[in-house]
């Protein structure tokens, strides 16, 4: 994928035909701003050049429906200072405060894992990748903060280096960024390899979730493994084909190679910024792929999106057990809709010549 393609995503773009993709998208920028509004002036400037304030989820990905968490973490990438903790308790507090017409709380708060509505380091998530000292949590934050995070407030400092620090650590690993004839990049292992790993990891623990919750939402959780995140994966997968696919920054390989692995983390870093939903419709797009898909996967996703903002429907999936799925109507219609997203997703990654070879090659071995 082109430069030329991310910028000029504009036109003949397929995500404007569905209505409920843009509602939430539109429902996620203004929270955002809704949310940078009440913290500057509940708390000043609260971030500053070692430290950045980062949401995750649908709020990242502009995909934000009534139902959905704040998740967020105040990332720290400088000394350690005991105002830090105070800054993230002030504004877990904050949020908590906030109320809507009902007098209930308006923002829902991260789930019990404790991943998210803390402090990160960015020291483990840039040197912590892979070993045992590697842990879920850090895992999910650092794949999670390249692929759906965005950062809150005028200072983003912090976040941008260490976006850049995260995508440089994993260049290192790679023993030569370019293909033998030196004219194009090569799929950075290292980076794909962690994402995959993310993307089992995502799936295993989801069992060991409905045991710790006693089955407590299931239906919810299964909807959005079937769905958000497999979105998630699948837009990971392509910003690592993309190095190898992408003819424009082939042609800007730079002749200084000291300057090479500088090239591809700008490159990766621009990729990064787009939201996964973004970047599939891109590369359906680029691809050719044939209009009937790009209707299976958006419209899929669409339902997905409106089934989640629906109140009730969401309280449904959040009290449904998997015992009873299979006779629930609702559920059903998460069967159909991930069935038709699962397609759509089949024809791109293998059906779409180059993507299928690098799917074949990378995607198991």
């Amino acid at each position: 994928m082109s430069a030329t393609d991310v910028s000029t995503s504009h036109l003949h773009d397929p995500l404007r035909k569905y209505a409920s993709i843009q509602a939430a998208a539109q429902r996620a920028s203004e929270t955002r701003a809704e949310l940078e509004d009440i913290l500057s002036r509940a708390l000043g400037e609260y971030t500053s050049e070692d430290a950045s304030l980062v949401v995750f989820g649908s709020l990242a990905r502009d995909e934000w429906t009534s139902g959905s968490d704040l998740d967020w973490t105040y990332l720290i990438d400088g000394q350690a200072d005991p105002a830090h903790l105070l800054i993230t308790q002030r504004i877990q507090s904050v949020i908590d405060e906030q109320k809507d017409q009902q007098n209930n709380r308006k923002f829902k708060g991260p789930g019990p894992t404790g991943t998210f509505g803390n402090i990160t380091f960015s020291h483990d998530l840039v040197h912590q990748i892979g070993g045992q000292h590697d842990t879920d949590i850090n895992m999910t934050q650092r794949i999670l903060l390249l692929l759906e995070s965005k950062p809150i407030g005028k200072r983003s400092d912090a976040y941008e280096r260490v976006l850049k620090a995260i995508i440089n650590r994993y260049l290192e690993e790679d023993n030569h960024l370019l293909a033998p004839d030196n004219k194009s990049y090569r799929v950075p292992r290292f980076l794909l390899n962690d994402i995959v790993r993310f993307w089992r990891t995502m799936a295993v623990d989801f069992a060991s979730k409905q045991r710790d919750r006693g089955g407590k939402g299931w239906g919810t959780r299964n909807a959005k493994l079937r769905m958000s995140r497999k979105l998630i994966f699948a837009s990971g997968l392509l910003i690592c084909f993309g190095c190898q696919l992408d003819t424009e920054l082939h042609s800007r390989i730079p002749a200084d190679i000291s300057a090479i692995k500088l090239a591809l983390v700008n490159h990766l870093r621009e990729r990064v910024r787009l939201t996964p939903l973004r970047i599939l419709a891109n590369a359906m797009r680029l691809y050719n792929v044939p209009a009937e898909i790009i209707d299976d996967l958006l419209s899929s996703y669409a339902d997905f999106l409106s089934m989640l903002h629906d109140a009730s429907k969401r309280s449904i999936l959040d009290n449904l057990r998997a015992e009873d799925s299979r006779k629930d109507e609702l559920f059903a219609s998460v069967r159909s809709m991930s069935g038709k997203f699962e397609h759509a997703l089949d024809n791109i990654f293998f059906e779409r010549e180059p993507i299928s070879g690098l799917t074949r090659k990378y995607g198991v071995f």
